[in-house]
């Protein structure tokens, strides 16, 4: 039976000259981008996975460089696995399209695809508009359309920085009715996105979604505030054809210490 195995990784906010609190509090206590991601690198190795997916925040406001510097570092560290990405709302569109690309750079919505072992990956720019508030444009879901009606793939996987994720509050996709239908018609096989920095895994009309948290650091949503921690991981995916999945929660930090809280507003 065809198997595809999905390493997902997300949130990264590599940005090594960043200074928000987060990535200060980081610092003091020796917690790095540049030391967490060869350590799932190496695992990586191991377990040889047909796709790398990234869902957004690649970097935290980064230069071209910052994106050259992942990207030569996923290509010494695997270099026959292709590594595909999605637009987050740290992202930069011309340094992402310029350093990790090496295409002209350009500020206009990312929208991209690509087919590996006959699946589709299909990722769209749900930060473009909003930010934080996930949305898709009508140019997004025409892309997408299109690329749903490839009859040749063995399935469609959609790749967006939010989740579907009502709890996410202000951090989630707002929900539109194009891509209700598109998700009850059965085409899209699995959603991968990440920004919450936490690990969910759900479904939306049948469909499964797995939210990966940040590979930098993350937060739990709470039903009064955010309690963010150093906590840092990635997943592991396996599709097989009869559509069964299993997905596997790797932890780089487990002892994790709480930074902070914040509250909602009222």
């Amino acid at each position: 039976m065809s198997v595809i195995t999905i390493a997902h990784l997300s949130d990264i906010h590599y940005g090594p000259n960043e200074n928000s609190q987060v990535s200060t509090m980081l610092r003091e206590k020796g917690v790095f981008v540049e030391k967490l991601l060869p350590v799932c690198l190496e695992n990586l190795k191991i377990r040889k996975p047909d796709i790398i997916l990234i869902t957004g925040d690649i970097t935290h406001d980064g230069s071209p460089e910052d994106y050259q510097y992942l990207k030569d570092t996923f290509s010494e560290a695997l270099p026959d696995t292709p590594v595909f990405c999605t637009i987050g709302n740290h992202d930069i569109r011309s340094s992402f399209r310029s350093g990790f690309l090496n295409e002209n750079a350009s500020d206009t919505p990312y929208y991209a695809s690509t087919i590996v072992k006959g699946y589709q990956f299909i990722s769209l720019d749900s930060s473009y508009e909003n930010g934080l508030l996930g949305i898709f444009t009508d140019e997004a879901l025409d892309f997408l359309e299109e690329k749903l009606a490839d009859p040749e793939v063995k399935g469609n996987f959609l790749l967006m920085h939010h989740p579907i994720m009502e709890s996410a509050r202000h951090l989630r996709f707002l929900m539109n009715d194009r891509l209700e239908t598109m998700l009850k018609s059965g085409k899209i096989t699995g959603i991968f996105n990440g920004h919450v920095h936490g690990c969910y895994t759900s479904t939306v009309h049948g469909t499964p979604q797995f939210t990966a948290e940040s590979l930098k650091t993350d937060f739990d949503i709470l039903h009064d505030r955010l309690s963010y921690n150093d906590r840092a991981g990635y997943q592991i995916v396996t599709f097989r054809e009869n559509g069964d999945w299993q997905t596997e929660r790797f932890i780089l930090n487990p002892k994790t210490h709480i930074f902070f809280e914040r509250m909602y507003k009222k």
